[in-house]
């Protein structure tokens, strides 16, 4: 059977606001409101790995001890959120297994993060290099919904529009997205630039017109795919030129989304 309208949506940046934090481990630098993207596309062999487990785990750890340590054992807990070229998980778990870096640098960009977000939505990774076959950030996001988010969904629910989440984080940090009224059946964690897409296509053969709503570069195959493709620049995470160019429609508020669909798909939200 095939169903009117889906919304997709990503996470970090697009429905909720987000502080990240990240540790240059060969500075000891720590960097706070980073764009995790940035530190991933600025050079080729990076890529983005989300531990599946809480980070509140993290914190229990030895700091002296390696990542490594960390790992071990739990290789398969280990997931490719996105990457600036392709890179096997094979080779991810043997870079963070010989890795350098420390518990302790983990740890640091986690507490920041929970001094600022400590009852919100929060995650924890790290960035590896495949030429220097070394862990070079650790990262810590922690993140709120944007203000008129939960009257969104619930005008969408009421119009009987499926709403999606496809997103680079864990289902442990996702899961939190229940009590916004999203159904976690139809959330779609370590999604990468083209698990994305791959979610977009899938369900253009389940719905007559799907819509993806995102604010990165790693939405931006899944915006191209869209019957329409929302761009939000709420966060301001500096799009590049592809991406603004990838939209249909831009917005500044997740608020705006609902006037969007009325606009471009024909949906009265007038109960």
């Amino acid at each position: 059977m095939c169903r009117d309208l889906a919304v997709v949506m990503d996470v970090a940046g697009t429905i909720l606001r987000m502080y990240r934090v990240a540790k240059d481990i060969e500075r000891g630098v720590i960097l706070e409101n980073v764009v995790t993207w940035e530190l991933i596309m600025r050079k080729k062999g990076r890529a983005l790995v989300v531990p599946q487990m809480d980070p509140d785990l993290v914190l229990s750890c030895r700091p002296d001890d390696t990542l490594g340590t960390l790992i071990d054992g739990r290789e398969e807990l280990l997931e490719i959120s996105c990457s600036s070229s392709r890179i096997s998980k094979d080779e991810v778990v043997s870079i963070v297994g010989h890795s350098k870096a420390k518990i302790r640098d983990l740890q640091e960009v986690h507490r920041k993060v929970l001094a600022r977000c400590p009852d919100n939505y929060n995650t924890a990774g790290f960035i590896v290099d495949e030429d220097l076959q070394d862990v070079v950030y650790t990262l810590s996001t922690g993140g709120a919904p944007f203000p008129g988010l939960k009257d969104v969904l619930l005008d969408l629910k009421h119009i009987g529009v499926d709403v999606y989440v496809a997103s680079g984080d864990s289902m442990r940090s996702l899961s939190n997205l229940k009590g916004l009224g999203i159904d976690l059946s139809r959330v779609n964690p370590v999604s990468s630039p083209q698990r994305k897409k791959e979610i977009i296509l899938d369900l253009k053969g389940r719905y007559r017109r799907v819509v993806m709503v995102g604010d990165g570069l790693n939405d931006l195959y899944a915006l191209k795919a869209a019957d329409l493709g929302i761009l939000t620049m709420q966060q301001d995470t500096r799009p590049t030129l592809e991406l603004l160019k990838a939209a249909d429609e831009i917005i500044t508020d997740i608020k705006e989304l609902p006037k969007i669909l009325e606009k471009k798909v024909g949906l009265s939200f007038k109960l």
